[in-house]
């Protein structure tokens, strides 16, 4: 799909889009009532970044994004009758965050996909089998629907998919997640996840 040069950014506390994934979010604030807006009127097209230190938040400074953010679509979306809405946002790519644009009444941006590389090959396969098993187990321990994940998981045979389905959906810490969003090579990716779950 043709990717916008200049997107509007949701700073996010403890929040990470994955490629792939669906994310409900709670619109409240009014900087995003009106970004929430016109996505809606526009291509549906945003960006979720992690904020860098959530605890450094007031009113008078906005949190300041990692500069590796999700790129997702606005699939669904509630508004109601007080401004507020809920949406959910499916995950489509890895972007790389540069020159804000403007900060107000939202953050925009200017974005580049960040494609995913080396995966394919013997080793890749090898590891994404390790991960998978891990996962599954992780799964069971965590009582998450392991039942409709241990189907999903055995059934795909995307290495990149696989890495960003169980990263989105088992690991917990959001610096953990940050990095795995910021890996680009999948063969690392999956290295790094084996840790992750054990």
């Amino acid at each position: 799909m043709q990717i916008p040069a200049v997107l509007p950014v949701m700073t996010l506390p403890g929040a990470i889009l994955f490629p792939q994934s669906l994310m409900p979010i709670f619109i409240f604030e009014q900087k995003y009532r009106k970004m929430m807006n016109d996505i809606l009127e526009g291509d549906r097209l945003l960006c979720i970044a992690l904020a860098q230190n959530s605890s450094d938040y007031n009113c008078c400074s906005p949190l300041q994004p990692h500069n590796i953010a999700g790129m997702g679509l606005v699939r669904a979306c509630v508004r109601h009758p007080d401004g507020t809405g809920h949406m959910v946002v499916q995950g489509l790519a890895r972007v790389a965050l540069s020159d804000i644009s403007k900060e107000k009444p939202y953050r925009t941006a200017r974005v580049r996909p960040i494609p995913s590389c080396n995966c394919h090959g013997l080793e890749v396969e090898a590891l994404m089998i390790k991960v998978v098993e891990l996962a599954i187990k992780k799964a069971s321990q965590l009582k998450c629907s392991s039942h409709e994940l241990t189907n999903f998981l055995q059934k795909i045979r995307d290495p990149d998919l696989v890495c960003d389905v169980i990263g989105f959906t088992l690991i917990r810490d959001p610096q953990q997640k940050q990095h795995l969003l910021e890996t680009a090579d999948v063969r690392k990716r999956l290295h790094d996840l084996i840790p992750m779950l054990k």
